[in-house]
Formats: C-alpha cells, sequence, structure tokens
C-alpha cells in the first residue's frame, strides 16, 4: 500500500529536526536616468563703436548699427526704455520723422529734422548684446536786451548796467560782448573802422555794471551768445550817457572871386541834444540855419558874408561895416548844462589871408544842471 509509506517518509522527515528554509523576497530595483539640456545663445561682435553725436536742430540724426554676422536675429532700437523700431517696422509715434535703413549685417536709424526732445541715449539690441549711442542737439540760441527797449540811460557818474537774457538755446551758451564806438577807430585807424565796429571787451557774463559812466562810454555794447550753432545769437543795447554839452568854435575863411566869407563852426558833442543860440555882443541873433550831424557831433554855421575883399575885387574906397565887428558867441545847452565859445572880430578879412581878423575869446564849459548855469562860475580862456 503507497498511503502509509508516503505518512511514513513524512514523519522521519520531521523526526530528523530538519527544517526548510524561509522564502525569499525579492524587491525589483528602478534605475533613473537624468539628461541636461544646454542651448547656447548666439550673440554677434559689434562692427559700429559707441558714439557721441552732437546734431544741430533742424538736421537730420543718423544712428548705425553693425555686426559681424546677424545669424538671423532682428535688430531693435529704443530710447528711454521706448522702443522705436524691430527690423523694417517702425514704432515711433512720430513715425514721419523716423526711418530705419536695412542691410545685410547691420541697419541705421534716422531721424528726420531733429529736435531739441530728441536728444538722449539710443540703444541698438542685436539679440544678447546691446550698442548704445548718444544724441546732443544743438538748439539754436536766442538773446534779448534786458531792458527789451534795448536802451539804458544814465547821467554821466552814475552806474550802469548793461543785460542781456538768453530766451533759447541748448546746451549752456558763452556770453561775450563787444562794443560798436566809433571813438574806438581812434586809437588804431579810420580805414578799421568796420572791425572797430566789433572791437571785443573783457565782459563774460549775461549782466556787466559800469561803476562811474563816462561820456566816452555811450555806444552801442552786443551781448553774444554762443553755444555751439553756427552763428551766434546778438542782443543789442544802447548806452546813453547824458552830460553837458561839449563845444568847440573854429572859423574859417573862404576867399572868393570878389568877397571874402567868414565862416564860424560850433561842433557840439551832447546827450540829450542841446539847443544852440548865437548871439553878437550879448545879444541873441537870427541866423540861417546850416547844421549838419555826424556820427558824434552836431556842426552849426554862421556865415558872415563880404567880410572883406575877394583876390579880383579892385575896389579900393570899400570899407568893412564897423556894425559888423564885435564879439560872436555860440551857446549850447540841454538839462545837463551849458557851454558856450566865443570868436571877437576884429577887422576886415584881409583878401591875401596875411592879417588875422579874428581872435578866439572864450570856450568855456558848465558842468552843472541848466537851471544852475546863471549861478556858475565861468572861466574864460583867451588865445591869440
Amino acid at each position: 500500500m503507497k498511503m502509509p509509506i508516503l505518512i511514513w517518509v513524512f514523519m522521519v522527515f520531521i523526526h530528523s529536526g530538519c527544517k526548510s528554509k524561509p522564502p525569499t523576497t525579492t524587491t525589483p530595483s528602478t534605475t533613473t536616468t537624468t539628461r541636461t539640456t544646454t542651448t547656447t545663445v548666439y550673440s554677434p561682435t559689434f562692427a559700429t563703436d559707441p558714439r557721441t553725436f552732437v546734431v544741430n536742430e533742424g538736421n537730420n540724426i543718423t544712428l548705425p548699427c553693425y555686426v559681424d554676422d546677424l545669424g538671423g536675429l532682428q535688430i531693435i532700437w529704443e530710447r528711454a526704455n521706448k522702443t522705436l523700431a524691430v527690423g523694417d517696422t517702425v514704432y515711433e509715434e512720430d513715425g514721419n520723422r523716423v526711418h530705419v535703413q536695412n542691410r545685410e549685417n547691420g541697419s541705421t536709424i534716422v531721424i528726420r529734422e531733429a529736435e531739441e526732445k530728441d536728444a538722449g541715449e539710443y540703444v541698438c539690441k542685436v539679440g544678447a548684446v546691446e550698442l548704445k549711442h548718444t544724441v546732443q542737439i544743438i538748439v539754436r540760441p536766442e538773446v534779448e536786451p534786458d531792458p527789451k527797449s534795448g536802451v539804458v540811460t544814465v547821467k554821466e557818474g552814475e552806474p550802469a548796467t548793461l543785460s542781456c537774457k538768453v530766451t533759447r538755446g541748448n546746451p549752456e551758451m558763452a556770453i561775450n560782448w563787444e562794443l560798436e564806438s566809433v571813438r574806438c577807430a581812434r586809437y588804431y585807424n579810420w580805414s578799421l573802422y568796420k572791425t572797430c565796429q566789433g572791437y571785443p571787451i573783457f565782459w563774460f557774463g549775461l549782466s556787466n555794471i559800469i561803476p562811474e559812466a563816462r561820456r566816452w562810454s555811450s555806444g552801442v555794447y552786443r551781448c553774444k551768445a554762443n553755444n555751439g550753432w553756427p552763428e551766434p545769437a546778438t542782443a543789442e543795447i544802447r548806452l546813453e550817457v547824458q552830460h553837458t554839452p561839449i563845444l568847440s568854435l573854429t572859423p574859417s575863411l573862404d576867399y572868393t572871386r570878389y568877397w571874402t566869407e567868414l565862416m564860424l563852426m560850433c561842433s557840439i558833442t551832447a546827450s540829450p541834444l542841446a539847443t544852440v543860440e548865437w548871439y553878437k555882443d550879448g545879444q541873441m541873433i537870427e541866423v540861417e540855419e546850416d547844421v549838419t550831424t555826424g556820427e558824434e557831433q552836431v556842426t552849426h554855421r554862421l556865415h558872415l558874408k563880404e567880410m572883406g575883399q575877394g583876390y579880383n575885387n579892385k575896389n579900393e574906397t570899400w570899407v568893412l561895416d564897423q556894425d559888423r565887428l564885435g564879439l560872436y558867441e555860440c551857446r549850447a545847452r540841454n538839462m545837463m548844462g551849458e557851454a558856450s565859445g566865443a570868436m571877437e572880430i576884429i577887422s576886415s578879412c584881409d583878401r591875401d589871408g596875411q592879417v588875422q581878423c579874428f581872435k578866439r575869446v572864450k570856450e568855456i564849459e558848465k558842468l552843472v544842471p541848466a537851471q544852475l548855469v546863471n549861478n556858475t562860475e565861468v572861466n574864460n580862456e583867451e588865445e591869440d
């Protein structure tokens, strides 16, 4: 019988103390592989250097941006963190003034008719690299006199302030001054008169003071503002120094065929203009007006005709009317004072010019207001 044999074998196995090994549990293992992908961004090299462009107002701004190889990248133009253009597309609001010229390896941005607001930094971006240009706009300068009338009037001895005011322009301006005055030519040569009209003076500010103005300080002063614009801006200020008249009385003989004429020339420099009167022996006389106005002075002429015989007058019986002899005086007066000069006619004027028929009596200057003239001491100078 098979069944009892199997039981016996099993019993023997247990009795022998043999034990079976416990089952082994196997944990499956997992292997993870991480892959890192590195992307290389292409960065071209600029063939254009950053520059500062100085442009006059109204001219075009032209900014270049070129690289060795675009590598398919687009050029982006920016200003003040605002995009002006990408490739061929312009995004500027004032697009009519902005134009982009693209080339194989770069572009040029052009801004027409530059304005002051166009100044600043412009950035050309190509991929991860950028180029910066700086633009400075020179704005046409303008200055005006201060006061606007362009006239400064002071009395002799008072301070005079000459000023101008900048009303427009950029960048900051250098200020200098010139003096236009015929007086300066006297120190050089009248042939240099035109050059002398722009005689430079060592003033460099917008306002300058003459502590004690004198009559020779009068003239046209030019304030010039220069900021690099092709032509400086100019403002003119006329300084008028009021002073008592300066008078010079000189004789002149004119020998004609039949008669000799004596002319007294009264030349006056005065500010304001002086009124002129002629006197004979202390009495005012009416004369025919003969006045010439020059750059600095006004000349009044008194014509005394038939003061002697001419070179072809053979009249041996002619004698000068004694009423023609006497003291002739020219007086000039303005609000600042009075001046006078006198000439005494002592005889007829010889037709050969060998006998002097006059002598200078006085030439005075009163440095007082007109209302005090009558109380002023008069100093006379006599001259043979």
